[in-house]
């Protein structure tokens, strides 16, 4: 029991024995991400990304410090990898105005097939890589990983080298915080950073020089280079690509006007594209709306939630300071009932219900990147000591907007959608005009995971949540910031929460979600470690998925501690 953390009160609550430390299957075999890089003047690895059942997206950069100016590179794919019969080939242009990064729509090919991928510059060949297209008719299985919040400079990328291992995925999805914009230094009152692990530029970025300097530095990791070699990865950012809670006229953290964000967010998108194995967007490139089909077993649709349509973000910093008095409570209510505030935008909401009503009898799948459910911040003042009490404070930045948003029952997390709930249910009229209410909303952003019932305002049911831990980032509800004290935190907030199922914020992992016609498993597979390159790989819990007459159900939790199966209910 936490220190300070009155244990008759909380067992009187939540009664039942302790949480196993690491609940789930034994740890496996021991494993390192401590892997060779790719030489110049391929460095930076090979990628591939936005697959459909005909085309796919390959990339790579060319590094050579003598090549100042345009450049060309020759690409080839294959059915073999020993590349003796080519199924397509050609050759890229590069120069600085991509920063020598090199992408190809490759079209032409045949659907649900795995292809072999590699360029040549000059003599030199690049490591080869493998993408596969998407099926078309009739899909009977579909194997999924989810990834989030991967911060360099707070961990190895263990996990990401466990899913390259992976031989038996159809493609990743990459949630949001791809990389993190912050200055080199603490991040979110967790410890600095380990050692050789520190972001590059050291300030925070904010040009395109500096975008495109920290995408390279990310891109130089040999576990994120294995997992882009290993597999397709279709992705979608979330605010650290550009900076802390950004909307799309500013973040918090911006020192300048509106006219100097919209110049950094387009430095932020333009590096983002170049070095993202993904199709370029036609027009704006903040819309980033997209849909991918397996066949007719699942139809994957991505949100753009921060750069085209969002207003701003409320932080806890901003909570703590509004929260001080009646009026500043009253004004925040008033913020969160406006039924004006976006996240989507009505452009993306008409797109993303054509994709619904498109979508047939098979698996609706969103990528969302932040958590979509309805979730009150548990007050935890009763259970917390005096001393107790600043040591959180202490210890987490933002623990007096928490405490502040505890005192008034405000939502947990404002950046998520219940900053957003007029917009929220738009989008859940948009499910129900289309006549889905079994909506399998996969998030990341929170560092930690969630099994979350969705329903409209009305209590109808729209569909499940599996919200994905982090690759490295520490979380909120997690030891790194709150010590020992984070079991207790997510069952208080599981049991004050009727939408809520599962929450832990004790691991780093990723989703595997595997699904067939009408079941699906999804299991959380965590690391025990990211302080170094070696690691072993365990299920931390795993929940059955059932879709039946028109609505999407969880059950059969595997993993779980006393406490945590009696609150899973």
């Amino acid at each position: 029991m936490a220190r300070g953390l009155t244990r008759r009160g909380l067992m009187a609550l939540i009664g039942g024995a302790p949480v196993a430390a690491c609940a789930g299957l034994p740890h496996g075999a021991a494993l390192s991400s401590a892997r060779p890089t790719a030489p110049p003047p391929f460095a930076h690895g090979v990628a591939s990304g936005d697959a459909e059942a005909r085309r796919v997206v390959i990339w790579t950069r060319l590094t050579l410090p003598e090549v100042t100016g345009a450049a060309e590179v020759a690409w080839e794919i294959s059915e073999d990898p020993a590349f003796t019969r080519l199924s397509a080939s050609g050759r890229a242009a590069t120069g600085p105005g991509c920063d020598w990064t090199v992408k190809v729509d490759a079209n032409g090919l045949a659907p649900g097939t795995a292809y072999f991928y590699r360029f040549r510059y000059g003599d030199t060949l690049s490591p080869t890589g493998r993408t596969k297209t998407l099926p078309e008719g009739k899909a009977q299985h579909l194997r999924l990983a989810a990834v989030s919040c991967a911060h360099l400079a707070h961990g190895y990328f263990n996990v990401y080298d466990h899913i390259a291992r992976r031989s038996d995925l159809d493609a990743v999805i990459h949630l949001g915080d791809y990389l993190y914009s912050q200055k080199a230094g603490g991040f979110a009152g967790a410890p600095d950073e380990i050692a050789g692990r520190v972001h590059r530029p050291a300030q925070e970025a904010a040009t395109l020089a500096d975008y495109r300097t920290r995408h390279a530095q990310y891109k130089e990791d040999p576990a994120l280079q294995a997992l882009h070699a290993a597999h397709p990865v279709y992705a979608i950012w979330d605010d650290h690509e550009f900076a802390n809670d950004a909307s799309r006229d500013g973040a918090p953290g911006h020192d300048g006007d509106a006219e100097s964000w919209r110049a950094r967010q387009a430095a932020a998108l333009k590096a983002w594209h170049e070095w993202m194995p993904v199709r370029e967007a036609e027009g704006d490139p903040a819309r980033r709306y997209m849909t991918a089909r397996f066949g007719d077993l699942a139809t994957i649709c991505f949100l753009e939630t921060r750069a085209s349509a969002r207003d701003a973000s409320i932080g806890f910093g901003a909570m703590a300071a509004q929260a001080a008095d009646a009026d500043g409570i009253a004004a925040l209510r008033a913020v969160l009932a406006d039924e004006a505030r976006q996240k989507l935008g009505p452009d993306q909401l008409a797109l993303l219900e054509q994709g619904f009503r498109s979508s047939g009898d098979g698996w609706l799948i969103l990528a969302n990147p932040t958590l979509m459910a309805r979730v009150k911040t548990p007050d935890v003042r009763p259970y917390l000591s005096p001393d107790a009490l600043a040591e959180l404070k202490a210890r987490w930045p933002e623990a007096e907007g928490f405490l502040a948003a505890a005192e008034h029952g405000l939502p947990l997390l404002l950046d998520s959608w219940d900053g957003y709930a007029a917009e929220r249910e738009r989008l859940y009229a948009a499910l129900a005009n289309a006549g889905r209410h079994d909506a399998l909303v996969l998030t990341g952003d929170t560092h930690s995971w969630w099994v979350n019932t969705l329903s409209s305002a009305d209590g109808s049911l729209m569909g499940v949540e599996l919200a994905v831990s982090s690759v490295s980032a520490p979380s909120a509800l997690g030891p790194r910031l709150i010590g020992s004290r984070s079991r207790d935190l997510a069952l208080l907030v599981t049991r004050d929460n009727p939408a809520v199922r599962y929450v832990s914020g004790e691991t780093h992992g990723y989703l595997d979600l595997e699904l067939g016609r009408e079941e699906g498993i999804a299991r959380f597979l965590a690391v025990d470690s990211i302080a170094g390159p070696d690691y072993r790989v365990f299920e931390e819990a795993r929940f059955r998925l059932s879709r039946k007459e028109g609505q999407l159900t969880t059950g059969g939790p595997r993993g779980l501690g006393l406490r945590q199966r009696w609150l899973f209910r």
